[in-house]
């Protein structure tokens, strides 16, 4: 009798999960359609927004659904009679949504995901300076392109500098603020606000970025040449 429940059950957290996978909430390939939590709801003294709750009630109620499969499934496998392949397929099924969900769960609590490194090809570049132009303006696009290129050459053979990282740097540059990169890097599906909040605290424990503040730790930074601020920040980052 419960089989047909359970497997009910299952379609429907596949279900759960594939949707989740179409509308970009396993990667931050596709930005817009993430439900991204910018985390403020494990600091202390902060009202949890309303986008946060909703969020946390989502993943709480998807991990409790996982639970509940996982002790059915079990039950299945150990219990009752069914052939080696119908144990397998439950198995299986169960085994991908719970991977979907949880991948999921992650992204939707803002957690640090990985979003492209390096730029692969130059209508990339192009199209990255094109959505800071948008995003944070024109100078700061400026700021990131000629940023990038002077990274990649001081790297010389290795991989191409961190998007995030130039992004950053090229915004403290302009006098833009770090929420400004946060939402560009979110609704771009460069990275998660919570990868652009490591990216800055790594920034400033190297001493590129102030720590108590979005500036440049070095005052020379601000104006000298793309070449030489390049340099000085993938030397301080190595």
């Amino acid at each position: 009798m419960w089989v047909p429940v359970i497997a009910v059950g299952l379609c429907g957290l596949l279900g759960v999960g594939l949707v989740q996978l179409w509308r970009g909430r396993l990667t931050t390939s596709n930005g817009r359609d993430q439900l991204l939590a910018d985390a403020r709801y494990r600091t202390p003294g902060e009202p949890v927004g309303r986008d946060a709750a909703a969020n946390l009630a989502i993943v709480a109620l998807e991990l409790l659904a996982l639970a509940l499969a996982a002790v059915l499934v079990g039950y299945l496998l150990v219990e009752t009679a069914l052939s080696p392949a119908l144990k397998l397929l439950f198995a299986g099924t169960y085994g991908v949504a719970a991977i979907l969900i949880a991948r999921a769960a992650y992204v939707r609590l803002g957690l640090p995901v990985p979003g492209p490194a390096d730029v692969d090809d130059p209508q990339t570049l192009d199209d990255l300076t094109d959505s800071l132009a948008e995003s944070l303006g024109r100078p700061t696009a400026a700021e990131f392109e000629a940023l990038y290129a002077a990274m990649t050459t001081a790297r010389g053979d290795g991989p191409g500098p961190d998007v995030v990282t130039v992004a950053l740097v090229a915004a403290a540059r302009a006098d833009m603020d770090v929420a400004t990169v946060e939402y560009w890097a979110a609704t771009n599906g460069i990275a998660s606000p919570a990868t652009v909040a490591n990216r800055r605290d790594e920034l400033a424990t190297a001493g590129v970025l102030k720590a108590d503040c979005f500036e440049l730790a070095r005052s020379e930074f601000q104006d000298a040449p793309a070449g030489d601020v390049a340099s000085v920040t993938t030397t301080l980052l190595s």
